[in-house]
């Protein structure tokens, strides 16, 4: 779904184009965190370019926004990474489908978080893993509905699933003919609520935030079984610098060794295993 979907943003406005009166759009986030232990800026020139465009979803808690301010595990690795390189660009949030489209523009663009699925291998240049995303079909929790295999999916009369997530690529390629394509999860969850369709195929890490912001009971739905994983990416834009794709796995991993993801990780999933 990964998120799915990864991928769970915005133009990167020009350094200096605040300092310049010109008003930052409410979607554009800049707020960065404090430097966490393990997190100084490193002391090189900035590897970045200033065009590199940050894209991202609503996708809590893997990436969100909350009060004009961005937050989610991905946000943080993203942020930390950035201080490291002595950047702090701004994230723009927008649905998952508009992203992904404007993410393969020729101009360097980075979209997280990102399933990473042999149908995309391509398409990007890919830096993590930073999260793992499992595809789970959901139904109400009333629903007397046993699902065992994709092949009685695949007879269901319809399946919902959001445009572009990685999930519906994953059914796609499985042979899937009975798919209803949905502009987001909220919908989902509510169009399943309201009869519309026996089952939505959805992300099972994000499943709480996403009936909490639908307004529903955690109790709700029901996970039927779980069919697919797969790990979760900054996405690049094959227009990007290789020299930037380098430096930002060069970060990732230094955070890795040092420890500073997993106590990101553990920030957000106390309970799970971080990527390695």
């Amino acid at each position: 779904m990964h998120r799915r979907h990864l991928t769970l943003a915005g133009l990167a406005w020009m350094s200096g184009a605040s300092a310049a009166g010109r008003a930052t759009p409410a979607s554009l986030i800049t707020a960065l965190p404090p430097v966490a232990p393990g997190m100084a800026p490193s002391a090189g020139p900035a590897q970045v370019p200033a065009s590199l465009r940050l894209l991202s979803e609503e996708f809590p808690p893997v990436n969100f926004s909350e009060g004009g301010h961005p937050r989610g595990l991905a946000v943080d690795i993203v942020q930390a990474i950035q201080q490291r390189l002595g950047q702090s660009l701004p994230i723009e949030f927008m649905p998952w489908a508009r992203a992904f489209r404007e993410a393969q523009d020729n101009q360097p663009t980075a979209l997280f978080a990102t399933a990473r699925i042999p149908e995309r291998e391509a398409l990007f240049q890919w830096v993590g893993p930073i999260v793992q995303f499992q595809s789970t079909f959901y139904a109400r929790a009333d629903s007397r509905l046993r699902l065992r295999s994709l092949e009685e999916a695949r007879r269901l009369q319809k399946v919902l699933v959001v445009r572009d997530w990685y999930t519906l690529v994953q059914l796609q390629s499985a042979g899937f003919h009975n798919l209803q394509q949905i502009s987001d999860p909220v919908q989902g969850v509510r169009m399943l609520q309201a009869g519309r369709a026996p089952v939505f195929a959805a992300e099972r890490i994000t499943m709480p935030q996403t009936l909490a912001q639908a307004g529903l009971s955690p109790k709700a739905v029901k996970a039927l079984f779980s069919f697919a994983s797969s790990d979760g990416y900054i996405a690049f834009s094959r227009s990007t610098p290789a020299s930037t794709v380098a430096a930002w796995q060069a970060q990732l991993a230094e955070l890795k060794r040092d420890g500073s993801f997993a106590a990101l990780h553990k920030r957000w999933f106390p309970t799970d295993t971080a990527s390695r």
